[in-house]
C-alpha cells in the first residue's frame, strides 16, 4: 500500500501545479462581454420601420431576416436579429 501511495501522490502534486499554471486562461474562446447578446435592450424597436436597424451602435453582428423569409438555424451567440413584418416594421428581436 505504501509503494501505491509514494507513486500517486508525486501524480497529484503535479497534476494540481498544472491547475496553477498562469499561462493557462479559462475564458480563452468565450465571447467577449461586449459582445454578448441582449435582445431585451431592443425591444423598443418592436413596431418601428425597420430602417432603424440600419443606424444601430452595436458591436454585435445584425442580422434583419424580410417577412417572407425562414429564419436559418446556424446560431451565433453574439448576433441580434431582427425580422421584419409584412408592413415593412420590426416584429421579433432576437439573439441567434
Amino acid at each position: 500500500m505504501r509503494v501505491t501511495i509514494s507513486i500517486l501522490f508525486p501524480g497529484l502534486s503535479l497534476l494540481a501545479l498544472a491547475a496553477c499554471d498562469p499561462s493557462y486562461d479559462s475564458a480563452q474562446g468565450a465571447v467577449p462581454a461586449s459582445q454578448v447578446c441582449e435582445a431585451t435592450l431592443y425591444d423598443a424597436l418592436k413596431g418601428e420601420p425597420i430602417e432603424v436597424v440600419d443606424s444601430l451602435n452595436t458591436p454585435l453582428q445584425v442580422r434583419v431576416l424580410a417577412a417572407d423569409s425562414f429564419v436559418p438555424r446556424d446560431f451565433d451567440g453574439s448576433r441580434l436579429t431582427f425580422t421584419e413584418s409584412p408592413k415593412g416594421t420590426v416584429s421579433r428581436i432576437f439573439c441567434g
